[in-house]
């Protein structure tokens, strides 16, 4: 009996279409293609500390500018790309005006590059006033152009937060509904409407803090570029300090928030369990809300002209910012994950070492926002590690665990992906263990050049900053290949 021949279906072959994946797709691949770019920067940079490469001191700073503003952006970019994904259905939100958002942090990502690998600006992430302005070593047009990027970066995430709040008010009748707080209090519902589900929740929380930082960091570098074009438009230091540390520490501080939405719609699917909105969560995202506007102060207690309130202000709300976030999402995501089975892939691997990573750096965050302990850690390399903690042992690898979800993971986790968990994870805690440890032997952050222990210890940094590297090559190689066998067979993606 002659045997019937075996068919393979034939690859699926799509126009590009504006759709919400391929929207999304772009997002996370520019992300990723450019913080793995940053990332090897980073690297340079401490081999420079640790003497093994001996860099320009201008070229040092600039880089250094480049890497602190580049990946607070692009984090940022990958992190509403994944909530943006996680709550489109719901809130109905077009991907046309996510790419618009898109196209504006591409240009001003692109001013920022130019502005510091050409025109050689270095003044910092911060730009504080006056840096960019007084004995400057890079033409006047590299300002111009780093202030117009950090603007249309601003604009970008301003569009997306604004779309976000526009279309929870057209689902849900307000911000408050949006909050979840009819779970709180039940005569702010409708009838037969039900709760906003917690990725919204969050959605609404970074909308309204996220509008609110972008309209701070405008007025900030509305007042900037007039002082460029008039060197007698008049600008009071500290107040430009408190507007840029507001402005920053928002941006920054919702790279994490952004993170938990994507916690609590993927989380679930890998346990199995419904994360269900309830008054106490509710209640604890209005509180995050209010505490990451407020929190900046903690950054300027070496300011001794500021306002004392504001500086009691910042040391009370940095304390009570870590509650909703540990009591509610981090032990919420230990409860939901305790004897559920859990599937252990790549994502659902990633989503829980954030979560530690998020952890320890909120605490190393709280320790450093006590003013006893700040006289001693303020501008150590303390700083630096309780802030790469959150963002490259938190938020990225909520990122990565987003991409890995979003590429479909129906297989079992392949060896090189299980290779790529272990190394990036290891390099990163190596990386992290020796910034800490320069923070609490006194060495100072933003230094070139460093006193002993720093060389040793940026040695050990660089050889982690390898390692870290080959793990996420691996790990992205991996997400790629699952990638492209989803777009070919979209019956086999997750």
């Amino acid at each position: 009996m002659a045997t019937q021949p075996v068919t393979v279906p034939a690859p699926v072959r799509r126009s590009w279409a504006l759709t919400p994946r391929s929207v999304v797709s772009i997002c996370l691949s520019t992300s990723f293609v450019l913080i793995y770019v940053l990332g090897m920067v980073g690297g340079i940079m401490r081999a420079n500390q640790a003497a093994v490469v001996h860099l320009p001191l201008d070229t040092f700073y600039s880089l250094l500018t480049l890497h602190g503003t580049g990946m607070i952006a692009l984090v940022t970019l990958a992190m509403a790309a994944g909530l943006w994904y996680a709550v489109h259905d719901i809130l109905d939100l077009r991907p046309r005006v996510l790419m618009v958002g898109f196209a504006l942090f591409c240009l001003g990502i692109v001013l920022v590059l130019v502005a510091t690998l050409v025109g050689g600006f270095a003044a910092g992430w911060t730009f504080l006033y006056p840096l960019p302005f007084v004995n400057t070593t890079w033409p006047a047009w590299a300002t111009l152009a780093f202030l117009l990027g950090v603007l249309a970066v601003g604009l970008g995430f301003s569009i997306y937060c604004m779309d976000i709040l526009t279309a929870v008010v057209g689902r849900y009748g307000g911000l408050l509904r949006g909050l979840g707080l009819d779970a709180l209090i039940p005569a702010l519902g409708r009838p037969g409407q039900e709760v906003a589900p917690p990725p919204v929740i969050a959605a609404t929380m970074v909308g309204i803090d996220g509008a609110i930082g972008t309209l701070a960091g405008a007025v900030i570098l509305i007042a900037l570029l007039a002082h460029y074009v008039n060197p007698a438009f008049p600008i009071d230091a500290l107040w430009a300090k408190n507007v840029t540390y507001f402005f920053g520490h928002i941006i920054a501080n919702l790279d994490i928030y952004l993170a938990a939405g994507t916690i609590y719609a993927y989380l679930p699917t890998y346990a199995g369990r419904e994360w269900k909105t309830n008054g106490v969560l509710a209640l604890s995202w209005v509180g995050s809300l209010v505490f990451v506007l407020t929190a900046y102060g903690h950054h300027l207690y070496m300011d001794f002209v500021q306002p004392p309130a504001l500086q009691f202000l910042g040391e009370s709300t940095s304390y009570l910012a870590s509650v909703p976030p540990a009591v509610v999402t981090i032990f919420g995501a230990v409860l939901l994950v305790y004897r559920s089975g859990i599937r252990w892939h790549v994502g659902s691997v990633l989503l829980y070492a954030g979560l530690v990573g998020w952890a320890v750096g909120g605490t190393a965050a709280e320790l450093d926002a006590s003013i006893p302990f700040n006289f001693v850690l303020h501008n150590t390399l303390w700083v630096v590690a309780h802030f790469h903690t959150y963002l490259l042992g938190g938020a990225f690898l909520f990122a990565i665990a987003f991409a890995s979800h979003f590429a479909g993971e129906r297989e079992a986790m392949s060896g090189w992906a299980r290779a790529g968990l272990w190394l990036l994870l290891g390099g990163i805690t190596l990386f992290l263990a020796s910034f800490y440890v320069s923070g609490l032997e006194g060495v100072p952050r933003r230094e070139a050049i460093q006193p002993a222990p720093g060389p040793v210890l940026s040695l050990y940094a660089t050889a982690a900053v390898a390692v870290l590297l080959a793990g996420l090559t691996l790990v992205l190689l991996d997400v790629w290949h699952r990638a492209r066998r989803s777009r070919a067979f979209p019956e086999e993606a997750a």
